[in-house]
């Protein structure tokens, strides 16, 4: 098997090869940062400049003057030349280079002697067994690859020679800052402080030692900087792929209300033209049969005046006048009323806005039509608004709002905006249902009357509106597509229940074998999926009831679960709360394991007993850490977003908090709080309520008329 690459090697390569040009150092120099790079690629990167500016080392963008643009000025950095021969050494003694012994010229080499500091062969190697190489340390080529770069290392070089004097350079002027010899202490350097460069090395490798010591004290905290950004990094990285799904969601949205905007106004536009049409295509043949009937008669009288003989016109006139008299009557009223039955007074108009859903939704109209959230939906005591859109030709539009829980009724008010637009604003009293009747020239608009909701902050939700009671340990709750409540009752069955809260089916205990039965969900074909914590399984049944799958056994491994509590569905994807193992486990709806999230722990992504979850049409996954009091806000991959809520009593605290729903806001029912706490989608505490209304809660769910389920003791109670 052929060896890798020596690591030594490999790091020594990397040590002599400039950072510029990406070859051997050439005359290395140190630039004042301590950074080194060729003599020539210094003299380049310096040319780039003008002269006297500096300019930012490639390594650590520090400003750098070259002085008199001269890189002869700058220190040599000698130890490079050192590394170099030592990196070539490391190539002979891993054979990649060619070399024959450096003491005989001739044999093949073999060992490495480190007092001669040469490749020697064997014979070479016998010699150094005589008196006068005593000491001598040898080492074969083996041993060099073994041990690397400390079997290799050599005696520093000689002190330079003074250029003026010849003599070796042993002493330091401290005073110039430059090494000297002998000779120089005489004459240039008389009076200078001075030392022997062997006698002050020492504390200079000291001194620097010292300095260092606070450099290396830091990298532990620019370490953790380091690692902080790259945090931040991933973060920010993560919160820009979210930010592309949500923009690319957003903006199939826009497409999608465009395509449905289009289909639902030329409907409307066919509908009313084919109705108009009608009456017309009635009136049109009428009045043809009047006109060919008339002229029939016509014909009919000028041909007898024409052709009859005295004796007969006289004879049949009496018959002739009385059919002309009649008809003159009868075609006389449908000519004195020739105004079509239906009028050309419907047509689309567009009217430009900035907000291009607004401008789908409320502002491209076939008239006579209303628009705007106030015809659908309200909030007690918040001015709802909506427009009326008629023709210029139709008079001004009457409305009114009657409430259905107490019969009361409201006129409101229609105040022209531009031609065929008229603004109702109304601020509603009551909460529930509600009539909006609109009419213009005393005919109702076109689905008139319009069922309004009205609906209540969470800031008013002090007390409960009804309780639906019998139930023996209710836990969780979900909504059909037919807005039908589904309750897990603990120790029973599942129960479904109808609009009016009486039980109309359930799902039997005894029929499948329930444990302790606790999350319930149902998907967009209304399949209801079940958590059966007493046999640590999930099933899955269709609208009918019927068992079409069940998935888990006991355990910690994959497609095992350990006491399950919470479900949800969101598209294909089941979430279900793996509770004992401190797990959020995601299936298909066909209940096939795709992946698990989170372990035990307290940081993100790591859960102390999860108790529900739910997901929200941003696709962002809500689930609640129970015994770490929060609920932590994931993608549904997985990837921490936020966390809602802390430890605690105080308005916005959470503790082991159970049941998690989520619609325009996020309710969590806090177990030990006994209460329901609300928040914004990004974590703003907005409200609480129950408390004093409900024994501690677990399931929490809202129907779609805002309506708040909660469970409680033996009942489910709704705010």
């Amino acid at each position: 098997m052929a060896e890798g690459p020596d690591p030594v090697v490999a790091d020594l390569e990397q040590e002599v090869t400039c950072g510029i040009c990406h070859d051997r150092y050439q005359e290395p120099k140190l630039l004042p940062c301590c950074h080194y790079y060729c003599k020539q690629c210094i003299l380049t990167l310096s040319s780039r400049y003008r002269p006297n500016q500096p300019f930012p080392c490639p390594d650590c963008r520090e400003p750098t003057l070259l002085p008199d643009n001269n890189p002869d000025k700058l220190t040599t950095a000698f130890f490079i030349t050192r590394m170099k021969a030592l990196h070539s050494r490391m190539e002979k003694a891993h054979g990649k280079l060619e070399t024959t012994c450096e003491m005989c010229s001739g044999g093949k080499v073999t060992a490495f002697c480190r007092q001669c500091v040469s490749f020697i062969c064997d014979d070479c190697v016998k010699s150094h067994k005589m008196k006068v190489f005593s000491g001598h340390a040898i080492s074969t080529l083996d041993e060099l690859k073994q041990g690397g770069v400390k079997e290799l290392t050599f005696e520093s070089p000689p002190p330079p020679k003074c250029e003026d004097h010849e003599e070796p350079k042993k002493i330091f002027c401290f005073d110039c800052n430059k090494l000297i010899c002998r000779d120089c202490i005489v004459i240039e350097h008389a009076g200078h402080n001075y030392e022997f460069v062997k006698k002050a090395a020492p504390a200079t490798r000291k001194k620097l030692t010292e300095h260092l010591s606070p450099l290396k004290n830091l990298l532990p905290d620019l370490s953790t900087a380091v690692n902080q950004v790259k945090g931040t990094k991933q973060k920010i990285q993560a919160q820009k792929e979210l930010t592309e799904r949500q923009v690319n969601a957003k903006f199939q949205e826009l497409h999608d209300i465009l395509d449905r905007c289009k289909v639902r106004v030329l409907r409307e536009s066919s509908a009313l033209a084919d109705s108009k049409m009608e009456k017309l295509t009635v009136q049109e043949k009428g009045l043809d049969l009047s006109l060919g009937t008339a002229q029939s008669l016509i014909d009919f009288v000028e041909r007898t005046l024409e052709n009859a003989s005295d004796e007969e016109l006289i004879t049949m006139q009496e018959q002739v006048v009385s059919r002309i008299d009649a008809e003159v009557v009868k075609r006389g009223k449908e000519a004195a009323n020739p105004d079509p039955v239906e009028k050309d007074d419907f047509g689309v108009e567009v009217f430009v806005c900035e907000d291009l859903k607004k401008l789908c939704e409320n502002n491209v109209v076939v008239y006579p039509s209303v628009r705007g959230d106030g015809v659908k939906m309200a909030e007690v005591d918040k001015c709802a608004n909506l427009n009326v859109y008629i023709s210029s030709k139709q008079g001004k539009p009457q409305a009114v709002l009657k409430s259905l829980v107490d019969q009361s009724t409201q006129q409101l008010q229609a105040v022209p905006v531009r031609g065929g637009v008229y603004s109702v604003e109304y601020t509603p009293r009551v909460r529930g249902r509600h009539h909006l009747l609109i009419s213009v020239d005393d005919q109702p608009i076109p689905g008139s009357p319009f069922s309004v909701f009205i609906k209540i902050p969470p800031t008013k939700l002090d007390k409960p509106v009804k309780v639906i009671r019998g139930i023996d340990n209710p836990q969780y709750m979900a909504f059909n597509s037919s807005e039908e409540l589904i309750v897990t009752d603990w120790n029973g069955d599942v129960l479904v229940f109808g609009k009016k809260g009486k039980q109309i089916r359930s799902i039997s205990k005894s029929q499948h074998g329930f444990g302790y039965i606790f999350g319930v969900a149902v998907d967009k074909e209304d399949n209801i999926y079940v958590c059966d914590s007493g046999n640590n399984s999930v099933y899955k049944f269709n609208k009918r009831e019927d068992l079409l799958k069940r998935f888990g056994t006991k355990g910690c491994g994959p497609k095992e679960l350990n006491y399950p509590r919470g479900i949800a569905v969101a598209g294909d994807q089941v979430f279900v709360c793996d509770r004992k193992n401190s797990r959020v486990q995601v299936l298909t709806t066909d209940l096939e394991l795709v992946k698990q999230i989170g372990s035990y722990g307290t940081g993100n992504e790591h859960f102390n007993k999860p108790e529900d979850v739910a997901v929200d049409n941003e696709q962002m996954v809500y689930v609640t850490d129970c015994y770490n009091h929060r609920v932590q806000v994931l993608t549904m991959d997985g990837r921490f977003i936020r966390s809602i809520g802390k430890k605690g009593s105080g308005q916005g605290d959470l503790s082991c908090p159970h049941g998690v729903c989520v619609t325009g806001f996020v309710y969590v029912a806090g177990f030990d709080n006994y209460r329901v706490s609300v928040f914004t989608k990004d974590g703003q505490f907005v409200a609480s309520f129950g408390n004093g209304h409900i024994t501690p809660p677990f399931g929490v769910a809202v129907d779609s008329d805002g309506f708040v389920y909660v469970r409680s003791k033996e009942s489910v109670v709704i705010f």
